[in-house]
């Protein structure tokens, strides 16, 4: 039987992913201040001025970790079926995170 599972092959795909909100709250939730406590009280200052706080390093990194955790997430089965779209979605991931490093953003705070 045919799978229909379908795995993100864009970021804007991921980022519309039903589980992302609830991985980033979790992610940037009250555990933060204990596992990242310098992104933590970033996040925090810049709140204070409706900004994000996270660098774009950072906002990479979670994007890759959330691409994994769905990968992980399905049953063996699916996963040789979800492979090239997940192949697709980390080539996505890495273009974006080049052209922050090339333009000399990567580790500066989302605006």
């Amino acid at each position: 039987m045919k799978s229909t599972t379908t795995f993100p092959e864009a970021i804007d795909e991921l980022l519309n992913h039903p589980k992302w909100d609830g991985f980033i709250g979790s992610k940037l939730g009250n555990d933060l201040f204990i596992n990242d406590p310098e992104r933590a009280e970033r996040i925090h200052e810049a709140a204070e001025y409706g900004s994000d706080g996270s660098t774009h390093y950072e906002i990479i990194e979670d994007w890759r970790e959330f691409a994994d955790m769905l990968f992980r997430s399905l049953p063996w089965d699916e996963r040789e079926e979800a492979e090239p779209s997940s192949d697709i979605l980390h080539i996505a991931i890495n273009q974006c995170k080049e052209w922050h490093e090339k333009n000399g953003t990567l580790h500066k705070q989302v605006g």
